[in-house]
């Protein structure tokens, strides 16, 4: 009966959606809305359908301009470009219709892309959200939040979309790297600042490559050419999976029979459940790649409850958690670094005591705790703590597995079609680019890949070397290609007007999606007054020039250093190996020279030829310039890489 009921459902969607296509009304693309920012200084494009064959006027600013649509109903006007300035309305006219946008500001307007570093909300929370988002009244800063879409086939508009001004209830909903990278123009320009924000989780750079781009390249020549002759409704398929990702949703928020069966309760039998030891990794468990986990933790309070109650710790939980207390719910949250409730001292019995957190662990990423944590029981207005490390019970299997739907988003080209193409006559000012992680394994076809995107969008935008800003990957523990992958990624700065956030130090070594969005967001806008801006400002740390051997010591010198370095010492090392013939790396001894050289060395290599500096997944990061900006890893040798070492 569902079956039937969805099959209905998908005819009737398509039908309406077939309705709609031919509908003559006057329209304008799916990007324009009140709120719109316009790129100063540039072409301002106009674009949408009408009834075939009637004339269409364009107004902005007193500025009119009159088109005819094509047989298709397609019209495009092209306005010239204005300075910065509004609020104007733009006023779009056929013989018997009128859209009027308010509210529309000449500025400066960025698209922004990639997976989901970039699509990072600021409510997931990041930190301080709360005095963040009190004082984020900006009515100059817009967003535009693009809906996810795929196509095997270049599609000329998107759905119709808002833009939406920048308030402390709408702040929230806006990409964390963009509403800090916006705010962080804005600041300083005092103007219109628009982001367009294209971005979709997990998704491979691939995606948003076009057929021809991707064309050029062996690997992918065959994909491309698949996926366009692919007769399978891409949009189709991408509805069900959505669908299915809101069952999951509500399945998530209405799961319950670990409640009713009293797993909360002090006195339920849960003998029968698994033992680990605190951190919990929901992939070191072996659980379902979406599942509910309960966890269960006993704790002895000899003496009576202080009369004050408890704090009780339980670390960085992901992807969100409802914890009880002896049975009573008393608190709940998602994506928090850390985890801490009150406990009322009417909560807390003499001796026996049960702890029960429900987690939802998605992408197999879940989490309680980890290894830079320890959890406890804290008695108020005490330093007295109860440990609550060592062995927790957990089951996977109390509530149903989640389920999750194939999804388009991968396939090459798909989102390049869907949300890249309906949008190349819209003027911007350049890109902001956060992504690289589904790509990672694949390090060696990144060298190509990155680039060849650039171009390519370049040359379809039509507006020269657009400027195009991205983020090397940060510090993650146990992501053993990302040392290569941003090295990769670095590669595309040798194209012109290109910049690289490095983000070595931004990261979260224990979670793939750090909450610390604000710095990057400022290295990206910093980057950005110097290339597209031409201002005098510092937006690089130092990286790597040349180095000099002589005997045992390898002497560095560098470049974008010229106010000196920082060099922040750390316990567990400089963050530089350097390695002989043999290619083994050893942990070198850093010494910060007057002339701002660093001199290297080891007793284990007499005879070094290579450097190599943050080169691991979440490697130590030492050397600043006095802006605060970090040195970008490198290394001097180009031997082929071996993922099985430790460097």
């Amino acid at each position: 009966m569902e079956r039937l009921f969805f099959s209905i459902l998908s005819i009737l969607i398509s039908l309406s959606g077939f309705v709609h296509a031919q509908s003559n009304e006057l329209k304008a693309a799916g990007i324009f809305s009140d709120n719109v920012v316009l790129q100063k200084g540039k072409p301002i494009v106009v674009w949408g359908t009408a009834v075939p064959g009637c004339k269409v006027t364009v107004v902005l600013n007193k500025i009119s301009k009159n088109v005819m649509t094509n047989g298709e109903g397609k019209w495009k006007a092209i306005l010239p470009a204005l300075n910065y300035g509004g609020p104007f309305t733009l006023k779009i006219k056929s013989q018997d219709s009128l859209i009027a946008f308010k509210n529309v500001m000449v500025g400066e307007v960025w698209l922004a892309s990639g997976q989901s570093n970039m699509n990072f909300q600021m409510k997931r929370p990041i930190k301080k959200l709360d005095s963040i988002a009190a004082l984020a009244n900006f009515p100059m800063i817009r967003e535009f939040n693009m809906s996810r879409q795929t196509s095997n086939r270049p599609q000329t508009d998107i759905p119709k979309g808002q833009w939406r001004v920048c308030t402390p209830e709408t702040v929230k909903d806006y990409s964390a790297v963009c509403y800090f990278f916006a705010k962080t123009l804005y600041t300083r320009k005092k103007i219109a600042i628009g982001i367009v924000n294209a971005s979709w989780p997990g998704t491979r750079i691939e995606s948003w490559m076009s057929k021809e781009a991707l064309e050029s390249l062996p690997d992918f020549k065959d994909l491309a050419l698949n996926a366009f002759n692919d007769t399978t409704d891409w949009r189709q398929k991408q509805r069900n999976a959505d669908r299915i990702d809101s069952l999951r949703q509500i399945a998530i928020q209405t799961a319950h029979n670990g409640l009713d069966q009293g797993v909360t309760r002090i006195d339920y039998v849960d003998t029968a459940w698994k033992m680990a030891k605190y951190p919990l990794k929901a992939s070191e468990l072996k659980a379902p790649y979406y599942s509910i986990i309960w966890f269960r933790k006993s704790i002895t309070i000899p003496e009576q409850p202080n009369a004050t109650g408890y704090t009780l710790r339980l670390g960085k939980i992901l992807e969100s958690n409802i914890t009880y207390f002896n049975g009573v719910e008393i608190g709940r949250n998602r994506n928090l670094d850390m985890t801490e409730y009150k406990v009322p001292a009417s909560l807390v019995k003499s001796g026996k005591n049960v702890i029960t957190v429900r987690m939802v662990n998605g992408w197999g990423s879940g989490q309680l705790g980890s290894p830079r944590d320890s959890a406890y029981l804290k008695l108020n207005n005490s330093n007295t703590r109860l440990s609550l490390n060592g062995s927790w019970l957990y089951n996977d299997q109390i509530e149903q597995p989640l389920s999750w739907g194939t999804s388009y988003q991968n396939k090459p080209t798909g989102l390049f079609n869907a949300m890249i193409n309906p949008i190349l006559p819209f003027s911007i000012k350049g890109i902001i680019w956060y992504q690289g992680e589904s790509n990672a394994n694949d390090f060696a076809q990144y060298e190509v890949l990155q680039p060849l995107l650039i171009k390519d969008w370049r040359k379809r935008w039509q507006m020269g070397d657009i400027p195009f800003l991205f983020v090397q990957l940060p510090n993650l523990l146990g992501a053993k290609n990302w040392p290569w992958m941003r090295e990769a990624q670095s590669r595309s700065l040798s194209l012109p007007i290109t910049g690289m956030a490095v983000s070595i130090d931004l990261g979260d070594p224990y979670d793939i999606h750090p909450s610390d969005k604000e710095q990057v967001g400022v290295r990206l806008a910093l980057l950005a007054e110097s290339i597209a801006y031409h201002k005098k400002v510092t937006c690089n740390g130092p990286r790597f020039k040349e180095m000099h051997i002589s005997g045992n010591q390898i002497t560095i010198h560098f470049q974008d250093a010229k106010a000196g370095l920082l060099y922040k010492k750390n316990s567990s090392g400089s963050g530089f190996t350097i390695a002989g013939k043999d290619q083994i790396f050893y942990p070198a001894i850093a010494q910060l020279n007057t002339d701002g050289t660093i001199a290297l060395s080891s007793d284990a290599v007499s005879n070094p030829l290579a450097v190599r500096y943050a080169w691991k997944d979440n490697p130590e990061v030492t050397i600043f310039n006095r802006e605060g900006l970090p040195l970008a890893p490198f290394r001097t040798d180009r031997w082929v890489p071996n993922l099985n070492d430790k460097n």
